[in-house]
């Protein structure tokens, strides 16, 4: 599979680098001092300092699909140098800083870093192509046949023009009619009913099906067809078009499925730990910081506006139960319906609401609804019944909410998307947000959002009132 090459590429030019990273070390040591050959110990010490140079450089070398096809191979291999020479040298100095190694010259080292980047700027560049032709030259490069439309091969043009590193050379287009193969970028070869002169007047070797509407009856042909003369075939996977919506693909006890997006909250484990994380916040916060809050706010009630201190509300949380949410009151006793959403310069809201509103604080009682647990410290914001009503036939998708539980922050929140909805698209946008944090939820992402909420109460945007 062409995977496969790929990752060999890369393997093998790794193992490479590193061979050309420590013959650049020792060589230009050799340079820089030569006279420390003579000196058996500090040999041994720059036999260290070359090692975790080299663990460095393979930590940096990240992730092997970090262009976005967009970036130029130039581009790509110089980002990949420079993360990698960063790493190299911060492995180097922390063991330097660690051991006060003071025998060892740290000029030789900051003299270095040109020679480091550029051997890893050469072996990023240059190694991929020389490895590619050594090892899928001759019989080893592969003859590929597209089978599908002038368009879906456009989509595929730049893909190939990459995998060319592994031996892939394009022969031209298989189409379905001839109507399909107008502004081919790649020769048309003829019809899918001549499929097998084809494949065998060309000498390919790969065929690539880029439509799996050819149909089933067809699809099995074409891998009969490539069975019996020995053609690999691969099908591009395009289910995101049949389904209108992106797709995961998982093997659950040997059964393989096709799921519309990964949720990883689904996993116990990571529900533990979003739990410890809540516990850990919201304990801390009514303990303390919820006590001095309450008296402050209890005041100001009594200076502007006498009344209860909360405010309860009944909002719709997970898998669509309703639950009391607890807030601090903002709005004057009994000021019309709970329902109309609160807007800037809005006469129900005394004028220290308005402060606790914009820096969040008015929202530090709902630390007792994640103790409660029916709500997390992140997640969707929860709302009311009959918003829930209006938001979900403003936007098909908005349901989807609720496979998780509210929170009192959330990755839509701190992105600006708060305070008063005017337009469906402040709708879409939001629930977008949090649609992408169910599906990329991370205990790193949990951390990031509740930092960026507490600057945002420091220093709060625009939206909020």
């Amino acid at each position: 599979m062409v995977s496969h090459r790929s990752i060999g590429i890369r393997a093998l030019a790794s193992i490479w680098q590193l061979f050309g990273v420590t013959f650049s070390f020792w060589g230009w040591l050799f340079i820089w001092q030569g006279a420390l050959f003579d000196q058996h110990v500090i040999l041994q010490r720059y036999l260290v300092y070359n090692e975790f140079l080299l663990v460095g450089v393979l930590f940096g070398l990240g992730n092997s699909h970090e262009s976005n096809g967009l970036d130029h191979e130039w581009v790509v291999a110089n980002r990949r140098s420079l993360r990698q020479t960063f790493f190299g040298l911060f492995c180097v100095f922390v063991v330097l800083f660690i051991t006060r190694d003071y025998l060892a010259s740290r000029s030789f080292f900051f003299s270095y870093v040109p020679w480091l980047y550029l051997t890893l700027l050469c072996s990023n560049y240059l190694l991929p192509r020389s490895l590619g032709k050594w090892s899928f030259s001759g019989d080893r490069e592969e003859r590929v046949a597209l089978a599908g439309t002038a368009e879906q091969a456009h989509q595929l043009k730049s893909w190939l023009e990459t995998k060319s590193l592994v031996g892939f050379r394009t022969v031209g287009l298989v189409y379905p009619n001839l109507a399909a193969a107008a502004d081919s970028p790649f020769p048309p070869l003829g019809s899918l009913d001549k499929m097998g002169e084809i494949l065998h007047e060309h000498s390919i070797t790969q065929l690539i099906v880029l439509e799996l509407s050819i149909g089933g009856p067809r699809l099995r042909q074409l891998t009969q067809l490539c069975e019996e003369t020995a053609v690999r075939l691969l099908v591009m996977h395009n289910l995101d078009h049949y389904f209108n919506h992106t797709t995961t693909t998982f093997e659950d006890d040997g059964v393989r499925f096709i799921g519309l997006r990964d949720e990883p909250l689904e996993s116990p484990l990571n529900r533990v730990f979003k739990r410890m994380l809540d516990l850990a916040v919201a304990v801390s916060v009514v303990v303390l910081i919820l006590p001095f809050s309450t008296l402050l706010v209890w005041l100001l009630h009594r200076l502007q506006s006498p009344g209860p201190v909360f405010f309860e509300q009944v909002r719709i949380g997970m898998r669509g139960r309703p639950f009391t949410i607890y807030k601090y009151r903002t709005m004057h006793v009994d000021e019309g319906n709970e329902a109309r959403q609160a807007s800037k310069g809005d006469p129900r809201i005394f004028p220290a609401g308005n402060w606790l509103r914009k820096s969040s604080l008015d929202e530090l009682p709902q630390f007792l609804n994640v103790l409660l647990g029916n709500m997390s410290v992140v997640g969707p914001r929860p709302h009311l019944p009959k918003h829930e009503e209006i938001f979900a036939q403003a936007m098909k998708r908005y349901l989807i909410r609720k496979f998780i539980c509210p929170g009192i922050t959330g990755w839509a929140q701190v992105n600006g998307l708060r305070g008063e909805i005017h337009t469906q698209a402040d709708i879409q946008r939001r629930v977008e947000a949090d649609i992408f944090y169910l599906e990329n939820w991370s205990f790193s992402l949990d951390c990031l959002i509740i930092l960026k909420t507490v600057k945002h109460c420091v220093f709060p945007p625009r939206s909020a009132y």
